[in-house]
């Protein structure tokens, strides 16, 4: 069995890591994060970055993401504005541009990361989540990272807190549709795939994207949902399968389905209602600020999944490290 899928299972073990990680953090340090934060990180972990950031400005602060060499290189061109906090996240704490990154502004500094390490250390203070993965690409962590620090987020706020084992509970429930993804990846050989998201569900779509490409080293897209018909749908045809994530659907969701059936393409609708689609899969009611952790686990099975059928091993893609140095 692969590394990969084996983490993938652990979701819902991984929230119950990151409820700790954040118990311990508060019980340990005299620390509430401020309003104004810049997030970065690298892939993934860029990828990640993102939906913090839109957590943060939901809850009332300003949040601000960019890639960790975009910070470092080209910040001028960006509206990072006057921050309180640099977070930087990745799961080694080895990534050379995240280590790097934070020392691209002169405030507090804040790590996200797995393990002790060069990130962890050269931090002001570090949240560390020890959802520790064999596998190259970013699987478990990412929903554990994410509920972490959204537990910490919300507790600096002065915000409640979500219950840890209920949303682990819910991420199991998503994680009992994996034969019906396996299923629909060998009734359907696809050959290309385009992951829709709005507000904080479009970087998920971006990780979605990243994981087809790193895992099944397939031609995959992400856009805003809507965005999508704004030319970027002419590459749908017979051969394309749309993931639509969504949570609460309305009538131009069910428009853009049918657009793309004209075209010959197939839907998968994720979220708490189908579309009209030709595959759908139902993901419990939580706060919307929660919905990532219970959207990743799908995405990934997909990916896997197509990496499997495709004949490749998604533990190891091909040019990939697990840690990317310089």
């Amino acid at each position: 069995m692969h590394s990969t899928i084996r983490e993938i299972r652990k979701t819902p073990e991984g929230i119950i890591r990151a409820q700790r990680a954040f118990e311990e953090f508060i019980a340990n340090h005299d620390f509430r994060l401020p309003r104004e934060i810049v997030y970065t990180g690298c892939g993934s972990s860029h990828f990640l970055a993102k939906p913090l950031a839109m957590a943060t400005t939901r809850l009332g602060g300003r949040g601000f993401s960019a890639p960790c060499s975009e910070l470092l290189y080209s910040r001028e061109w960006y509206p990072i504005g006057n921050p309180e906090l640099l977070v930087a996240i990745s799961r080694s704490g080895e990534t050379t541009e995240a280590v790097k990154a934070l020392e691209a502004l002169d405030v507090p500094r804040f790590a996200l990361t797995a393990y002790e390490s060069a990130l962890s250390r050269k931090a002001d203070y570090a949240l560390i989540v020890p959802a520790h993965e064999e596998s190259v690409v970013m699987t478990h962590s990412f929903p554990a990272f994410y509920f972490a620090y959204l537990q910490l987020l919300l507790s600096s706020f002065g915000k409640e807190t979500h219950n840890a084992e209920l949303v682990s509970s819910l991420t199991g429930e998503v994680l009992e549709s994996e034969d019906y993804i396996r299923e629909l990846v060998e009734g359907f050989d696809f050959r290309n795939v385009i992951f829709l998201g709005s507000g904080i569900l479009y970087p998920v779509a971006l990780e979605a994207m990243l994981k087809m490409k790193e895992m099944a080293l397939f031609w995959s897209e992400a856009y805003p949902t809507f965005e999508v018909r704004h030319g970027f749908k002419s590459i749908a045809d017979e051969g394309t399968l749309v993931v639509l994530l969504v949570d609460e659907p309305f009538n131009w969701h069910e428009k853009l389905t049918r657009e793309f059936q004209g075209q010959k393409a197939r839907v998968l609708t994720v979220g708490r209602r189908d579309t009209g689609a030709d595959y759908f899969m139902e993901v419990p009611e939580v706060d919307k600020l929660v919905s990532p952790a219970l959207y990743l686990p799908v995405v990934q099975l997909l990916a896997y999944y197509k990496a499997v059928s495709r004949g490749l091993n998604p533990d190891n893609p091909r040019f990939l490290s697990k840690v990317v140095k310089w």
